[in-house]
């Protein structure tokens, strides 16, 4: 039996989400790409990325 495929969502449709918080849509709007689709995984993945980076 395969797995069903996880849903994807623009960059829009994460910023207009009522799920995040106000600082989680700033980060989102900064790292993810208008052209591409994203998992929620794919999403908190790039969250915990961003706020992993050192202060340059």
């Amino acid at each position: 039996m395969t797995k069903p495929k996880a849903s994807t969502f623009t960059k829009m449709q994460f910023l207009q989400s009522e799920q995040r918080s106000g600082w989680e849509k700033d980060i989102l709007a900064a790292v993810l790409d208008d052209r591409n689709t994203y998992t929620v995984a794919e999403a908190d993945k790039a969250i915990q990325n961003y706020l992993k980076k050192g202060v340059k």
